[in-house]
């Protein structure tokens, strides 16, 4: 009888020590996807300012054409399903003239609205900045 009780206490006590672990476990697995989607969004603001930045490279009026060169940024990431108010460019060509040889940059900054803002209200948008540098070519 003796051993029935004590095993019954120890199955109360494995329930409470799983249910305090489990809650600490999906909260790593929550924060483990979130910062996998964090990542993805940057890798891919990394490659629409790549072509933005090359795009701006080759463009020959370049100074009077930023807009286009926003749009091709824009263009490049509809296909992630970012709405356009989270997506901001800006070009910026050093030295302010352009000519062969001199830098083009193209900042992106994609904001990033996680899944637990709700508990977390300070860490409800995140903005990810990607930068690409090209040398104008024409």
């Amino acid at each position: 009888m003796r051993h029935l009780r004590k095993t019954q206490s120890t199955r109360g006590a494995a329930v409470v020590e799983f249910a305090m672990v489990a809650m600490i476990l999906f909260l790593v697995i929550i924060a483990m996807a979130e910062f996998s989607r964090a990542w993805m969004l940057m890798g891919v603001a990394n490659g629409a300012a790549r072509v933005g930045a090359r795009y701006a490279a080759i463009l020959p009026d370049v100074e009077n054409n930023l807009g286009a060169v926003e749009t091709k940024v824009r263009e490049a990431l509809y296909e992630s399903r970012i709405p356009d108010e989270d997506i901001q460019v800006n070009v910026v060509i050093e030295g302010g003239t352009p000519s062969i040889g001199v830098p083009v940059i193209v900042d992106v900054i994609v904001t990033f609205h996680t899944s637990f803002a709700h508990l977390f209200p300070r860490l409800g948008e995140l903005p990810l900045k990607a930068s690409c540098s090209m040398r104008r070519e024409i």
